[in-house]
C-alpha cells in the first residue's frame, strides 16, 4: 500500500472517530429520542471502540512502513 494511501485511511479513522464522538450525543437529543438510552449508548459504544481500533491499527501500519524505508 502507498503511503499516501495509508496517510488517508489514518485521516479516516480519525474522521469516523470524532464524528461518532460528536454523534453521539446529538442523535440521542435529536433523532433517537424514543430509544431506550442503554441500547443507544451501546450502539454508539461499539462504533466508539471500533473506531478506535481501526485508528490504532493504521497508526501502527503507517508507522511500520515509515520505519522500514
Amino acid at each position: 500500500m502507498s503511503p499516501r494511501m495509508r496517510r488517508a485511511r489514518t485521516i479516516t479513522a480519525w474522521i469516523l472517530l470524532a464524528g461518532s464522538l460528536a454523534g453521539w450525543p446529538l442523535c440521542a437529543f435529536w433523532l433517537a429520542r424514543n430509544e431506550p438510552p442503554v441500547v443507544l449508548g451501546l450502539s454508539f459504544l461499539a462504533i466508539i471502540i471500533e473506531s478506535a481500533s481501526l485508528l490504532t491499527a493504521s497508526q501502527v501500519h503507517e508507522d511500520t512502513a515509515n520505519n522500514n524505508q
